[in-house]
């Protein structure tokens, strides 16, 4: 039997609420603002005066930890009233009392600007609302994480650049920012000033950013994360930034990243030691594995396109620290990611493998015995085939006894994945692709061995065989079941019977959420 459903925070209630009261009292003015429309600068006025001190009333009454909560509650319930007023419009509307109404809606998020506020994602909120934001960043002093997208799409990147700096002129705590496609050097000198404890920057598709702009990013010292995936900053660029920024350990996928280490290491031999941890890349080496496990001996996420004619595997076995490792287009026995496994498979927690052939029964007992600590196992278009020759059923430690995640996304023979989820005792999280075959009787045998005790959430995306007996079982068996998803999706469940499972859900207050992810985004 899963979880029983709690009753609400109290503090969350009180958020809700808080916000629902701000959007009653849009509601109210409203019909106040119209009637006063003729007098443009008094209504703006009252408007401006209304939302002034009710943005001090809750700066003092809102507490620190709240404040980002009850943001994300309050910018909901705006879009909810601007969608009602959208409604209420008939074809012989005003399209001026329609403006008036959706200002004064939007004017409730200026409450929001508030030194407490630490987290803004104004890529997330409509457009409509985005300028209140845009316009009065200054007053965002605290923030710790600010995302401002793609602004002007690169269109308008000068007449944004003033806006952005004068927003991060007061934001000395910022540690992290996204900024697409408008970001210049101009910005780039600004956040040196002003934000010294920047870690994570994405500039992504900022063609303002070049080779030039290196020499200021390099001065923001506490720089760990920098992406720059189509800006103009060259291969040479890139090799000036992985010198001169020390504590850089990520620049997102790079497919000159193995050049960019060739080139340091045949023409900087004092330097013996880069930061990197994560190494992605589309076009790899062997040499440049090698190099990689010289210069960077910290590197723990590989993701590597393989090419036969270009790289062997097996140099991935000089890296020490390796923990995470993705593998695209290769065979598991041909190319020897057995071999590699069986070599670094003690220190890996996440396997990710994307179009590699060759797996059969034999390859998953080898990923079950090489990696005894694997919490996470993606397998993506792989071709699964039936095993071409026996396979033991000894083992010497208990198959997938750490596994807490299992992503399967691949046509296979229903064995691999009932051998996957009879041993996996420790899974939480399960998703399965449309090509995956399930069925009744398979999670019957499943049960028999594994009781899925800590399993939290399960996606199935299709199945051409499986009825509602499944959810049943599946929400009577599993104590920690929080997420059951997709149901409308296997092809023998009625709707009347998803109704009456939710109907039950509800009575007998399950913590169990049944609904399409896509309505939980909406949510």
């Amino acid at each position: 039997m899963p979880k029983l459903g709690q009753p609400v925070r109290l503090e969350l209630l009180a958020l809700k609420q808080t916000a629902t009261r701000l959007c009653q009292i849009a509601d109210m003015l409203m019909p106040i603002m119209l009637v006063s429309k003729q007098d443009n600068n008094e209504s703006r006025k009252l408007l401006k005066s209304i939302v002034f001190e009710l943005r001090d009333d809750f700066d003092h009454c809102i507490p620190s930890h709240l404040f980002d909560e009850m943001g994300t509650e309050l910018i909901r319930q705006i879009m909810e009233l601007i969608d009602r007023v959208k409604q209420a419009l008939d074809i012989r509307a005003s399209m001026a009392k329609f403006l008036c109404q959706v200002n004064v809606a939007i004017a409730m998020s200026e409450v929001l600007l508030s030194r407490k506020l630490r987290v803004l994602q104004i890529e997330l909120m409509p457009k409509m609302m985005r300028h209140v934001f845009y316009s009065r960043m200054n007053d965002l002093k605290g923030l710790r994480y600010l995302s401002l997208g793609s602004m002007s799409g690169g269109w308008k990147t000068s007449d944004m650049e003033s806006t952005i700096i004068k927003g991060v002129a007061t934001m000395k705590h910022l540690k992290a920012l996204t900024l697409n496609y408008d970001c210049t050097d101009g910005v780039l000198r600004a956040l040196t000033k002003s934000c010294p404890n920047l870690e994570y920057v994405d500039f992504s598709n900022s063609k303002c950013v070049t080779n030039d702009s290196i020499d200021i990013l390099a001065k923001l010292k506490n720089l760990k994360v920098v992406i720059l995936t189509r800006t103009q900053v060259t291969i040479s660029g890139m090799i000036e930034l992985l010198i001169k920024a020390k504590n850089l350990t990520d620049i997102g996928r790079y497919d000159d990243l193995g050049r960019c280490l060739e080139f340091i290491d045949q023409n900087y031999p004092q330097i013996s030691n880069l930061k990197l941890r994560k190494f992605e890349t589309r076009f790899a080496t062997t040499r440049h594995i090698q190099l990689l496990a010289e210069l960077c001996p910290d590197v723990n996420y590989v993701s590597l396109f393989h090419n036969t004619l270009l790289i062997d595997l097996m140099s991935l076995i000089a890296l020490n620290s390796l923990s995470e490792l993705y593998l695209l287009s290769c065979d598991f026995f041909a190319d020897q990611v057995r071999d590699v496994l069986q070599v670094k498979g003690c220190n890996l927690t996440h396997l990710h493998l994307e179009h590699v052939e060759q797996i059969d029964m034999n390859a998953l007992i080898y990923i079950s015995q090489y990696c005894p600590d694997l919490k996470t196992l993606s397998l993506y278009n792989c071709v699964l085939i039936p095993s071409t020759s026996l396979y033991t059923r000894r083992y010497a430690i208990p198959p997938f006894m750490n596994l807490e995640r299992l992503s399967f996304v691949s046509q296979c023979p229903p064995k691999h994945l009932e051998f996957i989820l009879a041993t996996a005792l420790k899974i939480r999280f399960i998703q399965l692709g449309t090509q995956v075959y399930t069925s009744d009787e398979m999670f019957e045998k499943i049960f028999l061995r594994n009781p899925l005790q800590y399993l939290e959430d399960i996606r199935i995306i299709n199945s051409e065989e499986l009825t509602i007996e499944t959810a049943y079982r599946l929400i009577e068996r599993c104590p920690n079941l929080v997420l059951l998803n997709e149901i409308e999706c296997w092809k023998r469940v009625k709707e009347y019977e998803i109704v009456q499972l939710r109907q039950m859900i509800r009575e007998k207050n399950f913590a169990v959420r049944t609904a399409p992810l896509r309505q939980y985004a909406q949510e």
